[in-house]
């Protein structure tokens, strides 16, 4: 347990490494290696999380935690439309590739609906693994088609899991719906509407329905909660760019669509920041 304490920041360990230690000890003791090793992690994240001035007291904490669910919700959408073409892939190509990027890609898309359904630590950590194990696959064939593919999606595509590791556990998205039935009656609505618009030929303009409904699915598991903690134009900013930048590829989304969405978040941007200022500024006369 040294070494894990060793990882805090000195003042913070000097302050409060005993009660780590102690509380590690009290959570493990008579207890089997799988609990040792979930403490374990725990105490790891919440170091790096230190060292890295992300927890939820500092700003980049709360910011974080307002991006998540977004983040995920981006991640299981963008990993569904990959999934759906490495799916068409399949029938040109005899290799073991592309089922096996459909597969990591599908592995994906369970974590970032089980973190939106109130199961976030272990959705985002097998987002997460869904994600890693797709950039091995691609790494492993070397063609210039995938290493294309790594550089422009699966790195944003990991960056943005990664958010959703990150998120300090205190401040993690709760879940919109708490219902077991109304989370599976949310993802089989899903499912049956995205796996029809991939049957149904869709003219030009609507083929980002095939984004859209995966986002929107994602979007009702977040529930209205998360757009309340969009307080800054800078986290809104973020939370809406990665919709824009997957909906081209494989959202579908036509560039006038695209530039609609965009002047949209850029509205949404300058109408929180003004409505932070004059919070403020009310706060101060009232003071």
């Amino acid at each position: 347990m040294t070494a894990l304490v060793r990882l805090y920041p000195a003042a913070y360990r000097q302050k409060f490494g005993d009660e780590i230690s102690d509380a590690y000890l009290e959570a493990t003791r008579a207890a089997g290696w799988p609990a040792r090793v979930r403490e374990g992690v725990d105490v790891v994240g919440h170091a790096l999380r230190m060292r890295l001035g992300l927890g939820s007291a500092g700003r980049a904490g709360r910011f974080l935690a307002a991006s998540a669910p977004f983040a995920a919700v981006a991640v299981g959408a963008t990993s569904l439309g990959w999934a759906r073409l490495m799916g068409h892939a399949v029938l040109t190509d005899d290799s073991l590739v592309f089922p096996l990027l459909a597969a990591t890609q599908l592995v994906t898309v369970l974590g970032a609906f089980l973190a939106l359904a109130g199961r976030w630590a272990a959705g985002s950590w097998i987002a997460l693994a869904g994600i890693v194990t797709e950039i091995a696959v691609g790494t492993v064939r070397s063609g210039a088609d995938l290493l294309w593919f790594g550089a422009f999606f699966s790195v944003p595509l990991l960056a943005l899991t990664l958010v959703t590791v990150v998120c300090p556990p205190d401040l993690r998205p709760a879940p919109r719906i708490h219902t077991r039935t109304g989370v599976i009656a949310v993802m089989a609505w899903t499912a049956v509407v995205a796996g029809a618009l991939v049957v149904v030929p869709l003219p030009g303009p609507l083929g980002g329905l095939r984004f859209a409904v995966p986002v929107s699915g994602g979007l009702l598991l977040a529930g209205r909660q998360a757009f309340a903690r969009l307080r800054t134009a800078p986290a809104v900013l973020l939370s809406g760019l990665p919709f824009l930048y997957f909906g081209v590829v494989p959202g579908g989304l036509y560039v006038t669509w695209l530039a609609g969405l965009l002047a949209l978040l850029l509205v949404a941007a300058v109408v929180v920041s003004v409505r932070r200022r004059r919070g403020g500024r009310d706060l101060l006369a009232g003071g």
